[in-house]
């Protein structure tokens, strides 16, 4: 990869109807964009997944927020982490939290809601035990809907940015 690049490969334009989406939720392209800008027809769904996930989903922020991170960590995906740990603090974990994430079951930081979110970043990531227990007692099926849609997409993204070996962004903002 040479200097300039942003992946393995070489930088593609950002479609058109990429940059009118984004634009719209007012957003700048980040190298993950640009790294599947090859695909146009790819890029679109994944944004529109991406941002369904973000505007859409009835599951607070800082849940959702929490389970990327924890997903990334057991993606070992340094782009997603440089992206989504400020975001966690943005959504209202605090510092403790955040930086508790990998060890959370030894963590006294963490509510009932959180642990159930974490373990299931551990069922959806590295393959440990479903707790169905405290999942329905912490969520509705559409909200674990939504954190199996969160937790799924952002491996596929993890893999995604390893597979196209994506830089991390100079200034990330996702």
């Amino acid at each position: 990869m040479d200097s300039g690049s942003i992946s393995r490969l070489p930088v593609a334009p950002l479609p058109p109807s990429a940059s009118r989406r984004l634009a719209a939720v007012g957003r700048d392209p980040i190298n993950l964009h640009r790294a599947l800008g090859h695909a146009p027809a790819l890029l679109a769904p994944v944004l529109d997944l991406i941002h369904a996930l973000r505007f859409d989903a009835k599951v607070a922020r800082s849940l959702r927020e929490l389970m990327i991170c924890r997903i990334a960590q057991l993606e070992d995906s340094d782009y997603e982490l440089a992206h989504h740990l400020p975001m966690a603090a943005e959504s209202g974990l605090d510092e403790d939290q955040v930086a508790s994430i990998a060890g959370w079951r030894e963590a006294a930081c963490f509510d009932e809601r959180q642990r159930a979110v974490l373990g299931y970043a551990e069922h959806l990531g590295a393959g440990a035990d479903r707790d169905d227990e405290a999942l329905d007692k912490c969520f509705d099926p559409v909200e674990q809907t939504e954190l199996t849609v969160t937790g799924a997409t952002y491996i596929a993204l993890a893999r995604m940015l390893r597979a196209l070996d994506v830089r991390i962004d100079a200034s990330p903002l996702d």
